[in-house]
Order: structure tokens, then C-alpha cells, then sequence
């Protein structure tokens, strides 16, 4: 357990003691309570903790927070030297080798990024999930240390190149030989500017000019410095490793250096090859994959067009996702071992609600709806997925993402655990994807995703930190949410979310108000859970406090006037106070 923050615990205190939950209540609010039922004997099961993770972050606030697990991931992780600490930034920036430590007398260099990232986990007592590249190439040894680094797409060898879009320089500012791999025939006329879906990309460059090919052999020796440095998975050390990053999109991000579309076979083949060689090296360590990028490659490869192509027909019509998880059991490693422990999807909502800043009510009541894609079998995407239409069993238009592919694990690898390990529901400054992000968690530990990491780690003090603080520090003295998911259910969902946990001898719930108006809630439990409550929550002006403090007669309480687009969790006390600061 963390320490207790004496300022935070004062400060909750003197919110609570001056603003009572009864003053919330303005004129005008719903005039009916919502009605939420809990039931702590049904649907009950653990959750993991690793749904809290996030990606990267500062190490130092990182263990304020308490983040119990922490990624390293993205797309430059998918060419990361670590012999040199050099890093290819993609399509990202330019496609440069950009240098991390500049001692490179050790191999690794001594302060190199990756180290320095997993020693900082270590330290505050984080999981790592670090990505292991299986792209085959990495950045040259011989990357510069300064500009001009070396870019995929050097203007001098390849000519003239175009802007890759409106708000982005054609070339580095810093490097006007690094160019964006984009072209125009008026402009180029090379005949390696060719057309394709969105314009013109050149073509044919070579991809030594930034890289050098590797095989798992490469990553084997990295995992073996990790073990010298921080002890091997089962004594302390990295414990997950993920199979690269959004393989589905190497022909776009990467294509200086894999411009052809993957694969159903190419995914596997490298998921089988480095995924044994994770193993031969620590097996004791879990594998993640195949790492997709989103929607489309649930059901189809970066071959086929979206949801169905020619690659997948080749595949018995199966759904990436689903025949990946029928390989993985199919052909286990000499010895029975998994090549892949765990499904790894990238999960963003569409339809204009992750990774922006829009808090507008009608972005923000659509951004609390699109949760319901991670869930609800009946559920229509508000974005373009409905577009794909609901014309046979696979129900294109309605995601209901966690039990499809629960379903598809069940079917075809029993066993499999499940994360989600790149997802956002609004940028950090939006007091809707706080709100959403709270509720993600009751969503996670409900429908039993096993690991999440949030792209990426909320900044210091911003509301999205706020939903962390919630189930991670609720009352500012190390008290968190954790043990079981129970059953909890809404009388209406698109007003108040509502999810339930016990542990020890609290049971707590998350009831999220999703609307622009104060909300009434009567909670009933199905038998009484203690005696003594406590209401915490945050809201867009007010960061994680306690609001009010009650006692149950019975089997209800009546909670009047929770605040406009806010999370709240009510505590209820039982007998067994041992487990009050999480000690379970």
C-alpha cells in the first residue's frame, strides 16, 4: 500500500464538510430518481488491476497516481535498436532514426530509454508491458546523434516531396532532406510517385537507408540483458511482452520499410517465431498479440478491404481475430506452451470522440453512448462501422466488442486472456471523457478484460487523472478499488452508469451521471451490504473529494442531486473495516 497524502485527505475533508450533496441539488433536476439495483451475491467475479494501466507517463507522477501497470508501445516502439537506443519515428515524423543516450561505449548504452522506463515501473512496483519489435528491421547502428538523422525518404535521393497534410511541412523543419514519403507527378516525376487510395506515395526507396534487418535472435539477446538488469519475469522483472504494435497498418506507418499489406499467414508466422523465442528465452513471461489497430482488423487483414477481402475468403471466411486465436491453440510450442497468452486489441471510438479536445454536449452525450459498443449486442455504432452494414452473423454495425471476442476465445482458445492496451475516449481537458473514462473501468472489470493501458498516461491534475484517482486513491489515503465485480444494473444507462464491486467488507459503486443536469439516484441492494456510507466523486470543478457521508437503514440509499457529468462511488462500510485502506 502507498503512503497516505495527509494535504489530499484535508482538502476532501473540507469539501465534504462544505458541501453537503443536498446543496448539489438546483432547481429544475430530474424530478424521478434513477433506480439502480445491486446484487453483491450475483455475477460475481474477480477483476484484475491491470486494467489500470496506462501508456508511458512521468515516471515520478506515475507513482503518485499508482498505475499498476505501464506500456511501452506505439509506433516508434516497433523499430527501437536497443543495442544503440535509436528509434525510427515512421510516418509519425518523417520517418527518422532519432538517437536516444549518446554513450554508446555499452551495449545497451548506459541511461538508455527502455531501462530507464522499466526501472522507474520497478520502482514504484508497476508491470511493464514492454512491445517487442517483429517488424524484421531496426534502426542502423551507425544512426547520427545529431540532424541530419537518417530519414526513409531523403528528398536529395528521391526527389521533390509534398505535405502529408494540411497542418504538417513537407519536409522536417529541422531536417529539409527528411521528407514525408508523399509526392506529386507535377512535382516528382519520378516513375516511383505512384497513385494510391489518398493521393501519391513514392515507392521503391530502400529501407537500409535507416535500417537493418533482424531476426527473433535480436530480441532474444534484449530480453536477456533485461533479465541480468531486473531479474527474469517470474523474480521481478518484465512480465508481459507484446507482439509489435498495430501490424495491420506496417504498410501505411512503416512503409519505408514493409510497404506491402499483412498478412493472416505473415501475422501468425511471426507471432509463432517470436513468440517462441519470447518464450525459449523466459518462459515465464505472457505474450501478447496480434496487437490490432482497431475495427477492421478484427475481422480482416491489412490485405482485404476492411471487414472482408481476399485474404480472409483464403482463410475459410474466419475473421482475423478468430483464426489468429484458432493458430494460437492449434499450434502450440515444443512443450504445449502458447506462443500467445494473451488477445491484444487497440480499441478508439469513431465518429469524432477519441484523442480531441470537443466537449461540446452533443460530442459529449455521443462519447457516453459509444461505451455502449464495447458491450451492448444490440448497440448501433454512431460512426461510420454502421456503414458496414448488419447483413450476416458477424453484425458489422453493432461492435459489442468485449463478448464477441470473448465469444471467439471461448470457441477457439479457451483460456486466452483479454486486453485492450491502446483505447482514449477524449483527450485529457474534457470533462465527458473523465467521465467516460471512469465508467471504462466498471466496463473492464465487468465484462473481465484482464489488462488495459490507456493512450497514454493523463497529464498532472487533469480531469482524465481524475477517473484514476477515483479507483485508485478514492479517499486520499491509499484506499482503492478492487476485489470483485458484482451486478449492478440501471434503470437507465444513458443518465446514470452504474457498477458495483465488493472487497473485504466494503462494497462499492460507480454510479456516473452522464447528463448536463443533477441526477436523483435510489440505490437498492438486494440484501444490506453495512451500515455506514461515504460518497466520493469529482466532477469538471471539482477534483476526486468525499460529498457526504450517511448511515443505511435497510437496504437503500437515496443519493439527491449528484452533480452535472460526473463519477461517484458510494462505500458502503460493512463489519469487516480491516479491508478499509485496500490492504486485500
Amino acid at each position: 500500500m502507498r503512503n497516505a497524502f495527509p494535504r489530499r485527505a484535508a482538502v476532501a475533508a473540507a469539501l465534504a464538510a462544505s458541501v453537503p450533496l443536498a446543496a448539489m441539488h438546483p432547481a429544475g433536476s430530474a424530478a424521478a430518481a434513477v433506480a439502480v439495483s445491486v446484487d453483491t451475491g450475483a455475477d460475481v467475479h474477480p477483476f484484475s488491476p491491470l486494467i489500470f494501466g496506462i501508456a508511458y507517463g512521468d515516471g515520478a507522477r506515475n507513482a503518485v497516481i499508482g498505475y499498476p501497470l505501464r506500456r511501452w508501445g506505439g509506433n516508434s516502439a516497433t523499430r527501437y535498436n536497443w543495442q544503440v537506443d535509436v528509434h525510427n519515428t515512421a510516418s509519425d515524423w518523417y520517418f527518422e532514426n532519432i538517437p536516444g543516450a549518446s554513450d554508446r561505449s555499452h551495449v545497451p548504452p548506459l541511461g538508455n530509454d527502455a531501462d530507464a522506463f522499466i526501472g522507474e515501473a520497478r520502482d514504484y512496483g508497476a508491470d511493464v508491458l514492454l512491445t517487442i519489435p517483429t517488424i524484421g528491421w531496426t534502426p542502423r547502428a551507425d544512426s547520427p546523434q545529431q540532424h541530419p538523422y537518417f530519414a526513409g525518404f531523403s528528398v536529395t535521393k528521391y526527389g521533390v516531396q509534398e505535405p502529408p497534410n494540411p497542418w504538417t511541412a513537407a519536409t522536417d523543419p529541422w531536417d529539409p532532406d527528411a521528407g514525408s514519403g508523399e509526392c506529386l507527378p507535377a512535382h516528382n516525376p519520378s516513375p516511383n510517385c505512384v497513385a494510391y487510395s489518398e493521393g501519391y506515395h513514392l515507392v521503391n526507396n530502400d529501407p537500409h537507408d535507416t535500417s537493418i534487418e533482424v531476426a527473433p535472435a535480436f530480441w532474444m539477446e534484449w530480453i536477456a540483458h533485461l533479465q541480468a538488469t531486473f531479474g527474469n519475469a517470474a523474480n521481478g522483472g518484465v512480465r508481459y511482452y507484446s507482439l509489435d504494435n498495430e501490424v495491420m497498418l506496417w504498410n501505411s506507418t512503416h512503409r519505408d520499410v514493409h510497404p506491402a499489406p499483412t498478412t493472416y499467414d505473415e501475422t501468425w508466422n511471426k507471432a509463432f517465431a517470436y513468440g517462441g523465442a519470447i518464450k525459449q528465452q523466459d518462459p515465464a513471461a505472457k505474450v501478447t498479440g496480434p496487437v490490432t489497430w482497431g475495427y477492421c482488423d478484427l475481422f480482416g487483414s491489412a490485405a482485404d478491404n476492411c471487414a472482408e477481402g481476399s485474404d480472409r475468403e483464403a482463410h475459410g471466411g474466419m475473421p482475423f481475430v478468430a483464426w489468429y486465436l484458432q493458430q494460437v491453440c492449434t499450434h502450440p510450442l515444443a512443450g504445449g506452451a502458447r506462443a500467445v497468452d494473451v488477445l491484444d486489441l487497440h480499441y478508439y471510438p469513431q465518429g469524432g470522440v477519441a484523442l480531441n479536445d470537443d466537449d461540446s454536449a452533443s460530442t459529449a452525450a455521443r462519447r457516453l453512448r459509444s461505451l455502449k459498443e464495447l458491450y451492448d449486442p444490440n448497440w448501433v455504432s454512431e460512426s461510420w462501422i454502421a456503414d458496414l452494414g448488419d447483413n450476416d452473423a458477424n453484425h458489422y454495425s453493432k461492435p459489442n466488442l468485449i463478448p464477441r471476442v470473448r465469444g471467439w476465445i471461448d470457441q477457439y482458445c479457451p483460456g486466452t486472456k483479454l486486453a485492450i492496451t491502446e483505447y482514449n475516449w477524449g483527450n485529457d481537458g474534457t470533462t465527458s471523457g473523465a467521465v467516460a473514462q471512469a465508467e471504462l473501468f466498471g466496463i473492464f472489470a465487468r465484462e473481465g478484460v484482464d489488462m488495459a493501458t490507456r493512450w497514454v498516461a493523463p497529464e498532472a491534475n487533469s480531469l482524465a487523472e481524475r477517473a484514476f484517482t477515483l479507483f485508485l486513491d478514492y479517499d486520499g489515503a491509499g484506499a482503492r478499488v478492487a476485489g470483485n465485480s458484482v451486478r449492478a444494473q440501471s434503470a437507465n444507462v444513458d443518465q446514470v452508469g452504474a457498477y458495483a464491486f465488493t472487497s473485504g467488507g466494503r462494497t462499492m459503486v460507480l454510479l456516473t451521471n452522464k447528463t448536463t443536469t443533477a441526477q436523483d439516484v435510489g440505490v437498492a441492494f438486494a440484501s444490506a451490504p453495512g451500515t455506514a456510507w461515504t460518497l466520493y466523486g469529482f466532477d469538471a470543478t471539482h477534483a476526486v473529494h468525499s460529498i457526504a457521508t450517511g448511515t443505511m437503514a435497510g437496504t437503500s440509499v437515496a443519493l439527491t442531486g449528484l452533480p452535472p457529468m460526473s463519477a461517484n462511488l458510494l462505500v458502503v462500510a460493512g463489519a469487516d473495516t480491516i479491508f478499509r485502506n485496500g490492504f486485500d
